[in-house]
């Protein structure tokens, strides 16, 4: 029976994951001391992916050490990047002294509280007690933030700062990510400030005032800023990561495939690998991008966190390379849940027609073609990926073009790269790659018609627009680029102008709640399709202002 002490302990569920007997037995006989009897017990990764999908835990305690292949932090990975664990679930790493400093120190995902073995009851309900008594102070906030009410949550983040300054530091640090959030940056930078005021050592804090920078439209200030960070604090991961962010967005990609190599090295994750091998490919580093997919492939074989993305970019860079065999040889056992996937086929066939065809067999190159046309559908689109990302897509659209010019379908690889170029004539990435492909079939002939010609097009359609605006025709100039989003929905030059059009009538007519929400739709892609750019920061910025200045008008 529970004590007293432990009476609010007595209603939770929990689960705990280990793949010794003895040690769930005994986990679970330690919570059966705080009162806690509805404990599930999961041995394996799987069993606990069962459990987590259908029901809802309040504890998670789970050992480290759990298979050759998937470990507990592997574990915890999944579950936040599926968002299968509430934010209310409490998630305790279990793991030995001897290995406390290597789990602790890298990880992305961190858990709500590590805990060294051997465990007691007791140490288990006060490391409970005390993530049970911030869960309740910050419910306020929790609660507002659940119903994406990013404003009233600031407001109780300084309620409870009133009432309970013992937990300042982490009251500041999520005010400050919701005050980026709403591109609040003067606010930003003076609650960063005085948070360093507070304690010179807050990391996050320096990493807030780069990222206003950002926000605010300057990347080589934020860049600048970073670089001094990583100085003095060589292993803080999210330093990296907003580093080649910036990279990106001001054309860097050398800097920025430096910034994620140095992240890699410190956390050897699959994800991070995963990271390199993008970027080293976008840049043209085949050895490289080799390396990194490799390594992303080691990392997480046997795992419920590998992706059938990576074995695909891997035989790509193979063939890229000229080494066919090895390309064909990637698809070798591969996982049943990668295997019955449409898109995976699809992607797989057109990689094997690729390999195929440099090694001059072309009946098996058609074969393997018409096994890609049959899972992906005659005009390209993957109906069974619409949940993957835009860049996701448009690699798979270029790998295809890619198999139809190495068996000889010309004119509908010539389709493929034009469709893509029109789908994002912006996404410099997307263009480059689509040059290469163009260039490596041997087409350079083709690019002004397939690349430079849909540009031209979504060129003319904004520049079309952007005259009728001037002209004081608005809605004509909606009509044009919303009819031009129905066909290319993800096109982030056009996005962006529809967005301008809005922000540009209602700075001169007034705010129109119905455009706001527009203007916040189009953004919302944006911020998705390319996060951290300057030109979309200024756009939220400058929807901001207005909506103040409506505010101090009325």
């Amino acid at each position: 029976m529970a004590s007293v002490s432990f009476s609010r302990l007595a209603t939770l569920r929990s689960l705990v994951i280990d793949d010794q007997a003895g040690m769930r037995q005994n986990m679970r006989l330690h919570l059966g001391q705080l009162g806690m009897t509805r404990v599930d017990q999961a041995a394996t990764p799987d069993e606990a992916i069962h459990f987590v999908e259908r029901n809802a835990y309040d504890v998670v305690v789970c050992d480290y050490n759990l298979n050759n292949e998937t470990n507990g932090q592997h574990l915890l990975e999944f579950f936040r990047s599926h968002d299968l664990l509430p934010e209310s679930t409490i998630f305790i790493m279990v793991t030995a002294e001897s290995s406390y400093s290597s789990v602790a120190g890298a990880a992305e995902f961190k858990p709500d509280a590590y805990m060294i073995k051997p465990l007691t009851a007791t140490k288990l309900a006060e490391r409970i007690e005390r993530m049970l008594d911030k869960q309740n102070s910050f419910l306020p906030i929790t609660q507002r933030m659940a119903r994406k009410d990013t404003a009233g949550a600031i407001i109780a983040c300084d309620e409870l700062l009133a009432a309970e300054p013992k937990w300042i530091v982490e009251i500041l640090k999520l005010k400050g990510r919701m005050l980026l959030q709403l591109r609040r940056v003067d606010e930003a930078r003076a609650l960063y400030h005085s948070a360093l005021a507070l304690r010179s050592d807050l990391v996050w804090a320096s990493l807030g005032l780069a990222k206003c920078e950002v926000i605010a439209g300057q990347p080589e200030k934020a860049r600048s800023m970073v670089e001094t960070l990583l100085v003095k604090h060589t292993q803080y991961i999210e330093a990296y990561d907003l580093l080649a962010q910036v990279a990106e967005s001001t054309g860097n990609s050398d800097v920025a495939l430096d910034a994620l190599s140095r992240s890699a090295r410190i956390i050897p994750s699959a994800p991070r690998s995963r990271l390199v091998g993008d970027a080293a490919y976008r840049v043209g580093d085949l050895a490289q991008a080799e390396e990194a997919f490799s390594q992303a492939v080691k990392l997480s074989k046997g795992s419920m966190t590998g992706q059938a993305s990576d074995l695909i970019s891997l035989a790509q860079v193979y063939v890229d390379s000229g080494n066919a065999d090895a390309a064909l040889k990637v698809f070798t056992g591969v996982p049943r849940r990668f295997s019955e996937s449409s898109p995976f086929i699809a992607a797989q066939a057109a990689m094997q027609a690729q390999a195929y065809a440099k090694l001059g067999d072309l009946a098996q190159a058609k074969q393997a073609f018409s096994v890609a046309m049959e899972h992906t559908g005659e005009t390209g689109d993957d109906s069974d990926n619409k949940s993957n990302s835009n860049s996701n897509n448009d690699s798979a659209t270029l790998s295809l073009a890619r198999a139809a010019f190495a068996v000889g379908q010309d004119d509908y690889a010539a389709e493929l790269i034009a469709a893509a170029i029109r789908s994002d004539h912006e996404d410099r990435f997307l263009v480059a790659q689509a040059r290469r492909v163009l260039s490596d079939a041997g087409k350079e002939e083709l690019i002004a018609e397939l690349i430079d010609g849909p540009m031209n097009e979504c060129l003319t359609v904004i520049a079309e627009a952007n005259a009728l605006m001037r002209g004081a025709q608005f809605e004509a100039s909606l009509s044009k680029l919303e009819e031009a989003l129905g066909n290319m929905p993800q096109n982030t030059g056009v996005l962006m102008a529809a967005a301008q059009i809005y922000l540009l009538w209602m700075s001169q007519k007034g705010v129109d709640q119905e455009y706001v929400k527009c203007v916040n739709g189009y953004l919302a892609i944006l911020d998705q399709l390319m996060p951290g750019n300057e030109r979309v920061a200024k756009m939220h910025l400058f929807l901001q202002r207005t909506l103040n200045n409506n505010q101090i008008k009325s």
